[in-house]
C-alpha cells in the first residue's frame, strides 16, 4: 500500500510539472489567457521609479537581443540592449545632442549589418549594435522625415529642397551607412499645379526596393500632391535605377481626399503592391500599376497598419477590429477582435501580437482562425494601474524545439513571455 501511495505521489508531481503552463495561466470565462508567468522581467528605470521615457514604433532586434527605451538612475532617457535569455543589460547608450525625450523616439529606422540609424528632425544617429558605441551623429541643416528605407548597403531618407518652381518639395536622399553623408537620389514627377498653404508642392512618402523581381534594379515609389480644400492626391510609380527612367508613374492609388495619404510604406508580395491609403486597402500589379482590387473599411489604419505573413494579409483597423484578407482577391477571411490606437503588429508561428491602445493589454490572435488567445492584463501581472504600452512588441523565434519569446513593455518593466506556439 505504501509503495502504491508513493507511486501515486510521484505521478501526481510529474503531472503538475508537465502541466505547469496550464496551472500558472489564468483564463477568463471565454477561455482567453489573461495572465501568464513571465520568463523574465527587466526594469526599465534604474531608479526603480517611473519616469517618462521614449517610444519605439517598431521592434529593434539584433541577433535575437532587443533594444528598448529606458531611463537612468537620474531619470534621464537612454536606450538599453537586453539579452533575450534573461533580460540582462548588454550595453546602454545616451550619446545624443540634447537630453530631450524626442531624441530617443524611434519611429523609422534602418539596420544594415550591425549598424542602426534613425532620424529625429534635423538630428541623425547611427550606433553599432555589437558594442553600443556611436558610429556617427550629425546635426543637419534641415529637418528630415523619420521614415527610413534600406537600399542595398545604403539608407534612403526624405527631405525638402526648393525645386525649379521656387516651392518646396520632398525628395529622396541616399545615405552612406558608414559616414551618414547624403546625396540626392530621386525626385518624383510633380505637376506643381497647386501649392499647399505650407508652400509645398508635394512629397515622397516611401520607397520600397523590389528585390523579388529579377528584371532590373526597381524601386516602388509612393508620392503625393496637394489639391484645393486640403485634399491630397496619392500616387505611385515604378522606377528603374539602372536606366534612370520611370517604367510608369503618377498611377493613382485612391481618389483624392483629405485622408488619402499612404500611412505606411507599401508591401510588395508575389509581384503585387499592397497599400493602406486612408480608409482603403488597395492591391496593384507591380509591373503595370493596374489595380487588382480595393476594399474600403469604416476607419483607417494609421497606427497599426497591416502585415503580410505566410500568405495572409492581416490588418488592424481603427474601428477596433482585426481583419484577415485574401491577398489574391481582397476577400475577408475572418473578422476578429482588435483595439484602437494600437501598437504595430508582430507575427510569429501563425500568431499576431499587439498591444491595444484602448485596452492597455497584450493581445495575441490566432492568424488562421481569428480567435483571440491572449488578452494579458498588466494589472494581474504587475499590480494596480499597470498597463502595457503601445511600444513595439518583440517576437524572437525559439531554438530547436523551444517555443519563441514575446517581449512587451509596461511603464515599469520589460516582460518576456513564452510564445503561444
Amino acid at each position: 500500500m505504501r509503495k502504491l501511495n508513493f507511486l501515486c505521489i510521484v505521478l501526481f508531481l510529474l503531472a503538475v510539472s508537465c502541466s505547469k503552463e496550464n496551472i500558472l495561466d489564468v483564463y477568463d470565462d471565454d477561455g482567453v489567457i489573461i495572465s501568464k508567468e513571465s520568463l523574465w522581467k527587466s526594469s526599465l528605470h534604474a531608479s526603480n521609479n517611473f519616469n517618462s521615457f521614449a517610444f519605439f514604433d517598431n521592434a529593434i532586434i539584433y541577433k535575437s537581443n532587443i533594444l528598448v527605451p529606458a531611463t537612468d538612475e537620474h531619470g534621464k532617457q537612454l536606450v538599453i540592449f537586453l539579452n533575450k535569455s534573461n533580460g540582462a543589460i548588454i550595453w546602454q547608450w545616451n550619446d545624443i545632442f540634447a537630453n530631450t525625450l524626442a531624441n530617443y523616439n524611434i519611429s523609422g529606422f534602418c539596420i544594415i549589418g550591425n549598424l542602426l540609424t534613425w532620424q529625429i528632425g534635423a538630428r541623425s544617429y547611427c550606433i553599432n549594435l555589437e558594442s553600443g558605441s556611436t558610429m556617427w551623429k550629425i546635426f543637419r541643416e534641415k529637418n528630415l522625415s523619420y521614415e527610413i528605407d534600406s537600399y542595398k548597403n545604403n539608407f534612403l531618407i526624405y527631405g525638402p529642397i526648393i525645386g525649379e518652381s521656387g516651392y518646396e518639395e520632398y525628395i529622396a536622399f541616399k545615405g552612406n551607412i558608414q559616414t551618414g553623408e547624403l546625396t540626392e537620389f530621386l525626385r518624383s514627377n510633380l505637376s506643381g499645379e497647386f501649392v499647399a498653404p505650407t508652400s509645398e508642392i508635394g512629397t515622397i512618402g516611401g520607397i520600397s526596393y523590389i528585390n523579388e523581381i529579377q528584371e532590373g534594379d526597381l524601386l516602388l515609389v509612393t508620392y503625393s500632391e496637394p489639391l484645393p480644400e486640403w485634399k491630397n492626391k496619392m500616387m505611385f510609380g515604378l522606377y528603374d535605377v539602372e536606366q534612370s527612367i520611370w517604367i510608369y508613374e503618377r498611377e493613382q492609388l485612391v481618389e483624392p481626399h483629405w485622408n488619402a495619404g499612404v500611412q505606411h510604406t507599401p508591401i510588395v508580395f508575389n509581384e503585387r503592391i499592397y497599400a493602406a491609403a486612408g480608409n482603403t486597402i488597395v492591391c496593384h500589379e507591380v509591373m503595370t500599376g493596374n489595380q487588382k482590387w480595393r476594399r474600403d473599411f469604416p476607419n483607417d489604419f494609421l497606427f497599426s497598419g497591416f502585415i503580410i505573413e505566410d500568405g495572409m494579409l492581416i490588418a488592424l483597423c481603427e474601428d477596433g477590429k482585426l481583419y484577415r484578407l485574401n491577398p489574391e482577391t481582397g476577400g475577408v477571411v475572418w473578422t476578429g477582435e482588435g483595439a484602437g490606437t494600437s501598437s504595430r503588429m508582430s507575427y510569429m508561428n501563425g500568431v499576431v501580437y499587439f498591444v491595444g491602445g484602448s485596452t492597455g493589454k497584450l493581445h495575441a490572435v490566432d492568424a488562421y482562425t481569428g480567435e483571440t488567445v491572449w488578452r494579458l492584463d498588466a494589472e494581474l501581472i504587475e499590480g494596480s494601474n499597470a498597463e502595457f504600452r503601445t511600444n513595439a512588441v518583440y517576437v524572437i523565434p525559439g531554438e530547436g524545439n523551444e517555443k519563441g519569446k514575446v517581449v512587451a513593455l509596461t511603464h515599469m518593466h520589460a516582460y518576456c513571455f513564452e510564445a503561444y506556439r
